[in-house]
C-alpha cells in the first residue's frame, strides 16, 4: 500500500497488509484500516504476480472490512484468468473450542499458516461495532486483512489484530455481514 504522503509513483510500500479472494474475477477482502489512507495498492499474489487495486468497492470503517477490485492484468501485463478463491461461512456454527488457521501475509515475508483455538465467538471490543472472534492462531504485523478459516477451509472471520497486554489472544471481525453483500455487477 503506498501512504498519501508518498508521491503515487514510489516505488517502495509504504506499508504491508494481507487480503484474499472472494470471488474468481477479482473482488477482494481485507481490513478497512489496511487500506486506509492509501492513494494506490498493488496485491503481490502467492505466485509472485504483482496485480494493481482497481478501486475499493465497499468498506466499513466501524466493523474494520473492505472489498477492493484487484486487476486481472499484472503489472507486467499478462493476463490471469482467474483467482482462487475462498468460501465465506461466517460464525453460525463456531462454537469455543472449534479449530481455526489463519492464512495472512505477516509482516510481508509472504504466505504464512498457524493454528490455534477459538476462545470466543463474539467478544465485544471497543473499536469494533460488532463483536469480533477471538483466537489463539497467530497474527502478526502484517497478517491485517487475512482469513480466520475453520477446520473446512472456510473463512469465519478476518483477521484484525491482538489484545497488546495479552498472549494468543488474536481478534478476527466476523465475514457474516459480507456474505449479505450484493456483489453482482460490481
Amino acid at each position: 500500500l503506498y501512504d498519501a504522503l508518498n508521491p503515487i509513483d514510489e516505488i517502495e510500500p509504504s506499508a504491508d497488509a494481507s487480503g484474499f479472494f472472494i470471488t474468481p474475477d477479482g473482488l477482494a477482502l481485507t481490513n478497512y484500516h489496511s487500506i486506509d489512507g492509501a492513494v494506490q495498492a498493488v496485491a503481490t499474489l502467492v505466485t509472485g504476480e504483482s496485480c494493481m487495486v482497481e478501486r475499493v468497492l465497499w468498506y466499513d470503517v466501524e466493523m474494520d472490512l473492505a472489498i477492493i477490485r484487484v486487476s486481472r492484468t499484472t503489472v507486467n501485463n499478462q493476463n490471469i484468468s482467474m483467482f482462487a478463491c475462498l468460501e465465506l461461512v461466517g460464525t453460525t456454527d463456531l462454537r469455543p473450542g472449534d479449530v481455526a488457521y489463519t492464512l495472512s501475509n505477516p509482516l510481508g515475508l509472504g504466505l504464512a499458516v498457524s493454528s490455534g483455538v477459538i476462545s470466543a465467538t463474539a467478544r465485544t471490543v471497543e473499536r469494533y461495532k460488532l463483536p469480533c472472534v477471538m483466537n489463539t492462531a497467530d497474527i502478526s504485523q502484517g497478517s491485517s486483512g487475512g482469513a480466520l478459516l475453520n477446520v473446512f477451509g472456510h473463512v469465519i472471520a478476518v483477521t484484525s489484530g491482538a489484545y497488546r497486554l495479552g498472549n494468543s489472544m488474536y481478534l478476527a471481525v466476523p465475514v457474516d455481514i459480507v456474505k449479505t453483500l450484493d456483489l453482482t455487477g460490481v
